[in-house]
């Protein structure tokens, strides 16, 4: 019969402590995880949402490019839900002293989602 000694006795199994930290250690890492797979599905969201505003904002530029020199437009893009399109035109005019020439006019086109302003773009079209 052999006798254990004080040393073989420890080797044995994982003290209580060490199984402790080890949980502890594991859990820290699984938040860590679980807080960056939320940052990166918002920044998804985020990204998402600024290219949509921007594809709807350029595509209504290009309707109003192919549409006649008038003095308003309307918004004629169709606008997925939750986002609304603004259309502000005035005329053009050079640097002081400013003289529009009723040629020239300034299209801004703004996307909002929510009350916020995602995305606004300028364009000038000439009369033809």
């Amino acid at each position: 019969m052999r006798l254990k000694t004080p040393i073989r006795m420890r080797e044995q199994g994982f003290s209580l402590i060490e199984m402790l930290v080890a949980l502890a250690i594991l859990g820290l890492v699984g938040v860590a995880f679980a807080l960056a797979l939320q940052a990166a599905l918002r920044a998804e969201d985020i990204t998402g949402e600024r290219v949509t505003s921007e594809n709807l904002a350029r595509a209504q530029l290009e309707e109003i490019r192919n549409q006649g020199f008038l003095s308003s437009y309307t918004s004629s893009v169709p606008v997925p839900q939750g986002y609304a399109i603004a259309i502000d035109t005035q005329p053009f005019c050079t640097p002081e002293p400013c003289t529009p020439d009723g040629n020239l006019q300034m299209n801004t086109v703004t996307v909002s989602r929510g009350g916020r302003t995602l995305v606004r773009i300028e364009d000038l079209k000439a009369g033809r």
